[in-house]
């Protein structure tokens, strides 16, 4: 179970696979999220981001910004129906043509890795999450 309130040692990952299309949603495009305990946002976004890119910094993120993206983190039932646990997120290989969202979480000094593919109820939280990382990263909308 994860703590209610922001641990100082919170670190998200996020990586978006799958097929480049037009979309209104930024979160959908291709994407490797990061943020750092210390507030730092990183993003690369294209067909070439993948668990194994460490993006280039984006931007800071303040304290009630981290906030919201850890309550998100905490509600997206990582432990659930749906959510494949990763033992190793660096060898994931994601199945081809398909969006699947995966995300590498440490809080409390724990880890967690899980993917989701979308359409399984199971994405709709990390589908808002990408949807949220990519307005702070200044993704927008289209191939």
């Amino acid at each position: 179970m994860l703590e209610p309130s922001r641990p100082s040692d919170f670190t998200l990952g996020l990586t978006v696979f799958g097929p480049v299309t037009e979309t209104a949603r930024p979160g959908q495009h291709p994407a490797r999220y990061l943020l750092e305990p210390d507030g730092w946002l990183r993003a690369a976004v294209g067909p070439g981001a993948n668990q194994t890119v460490h993006p280039t910094l984006t931007r800071w993120l303040d304290a009630p910004a981290r906030d919201a993206l850890w309550a998100m983190a905490r509600g997206a039932g990582l432990g659930g129906d749906g959510v494949t646990q990763i033992d190793s997120p660096e060898r994931f290989d994601p199945p081809a043509g398909r969006r699947v969202y995966l995300i590498e979480l440490t809080a409390g000094g724990r880890r967690y890795s899980a993917a989701v593919s979308e359409g399984d109820p199971a994405a709709g939280p990390l589908a808002a999450i990408a949807d949220r990382l990519a307005g702070l990263a200044w993704v927008s909308p289209g191939p």
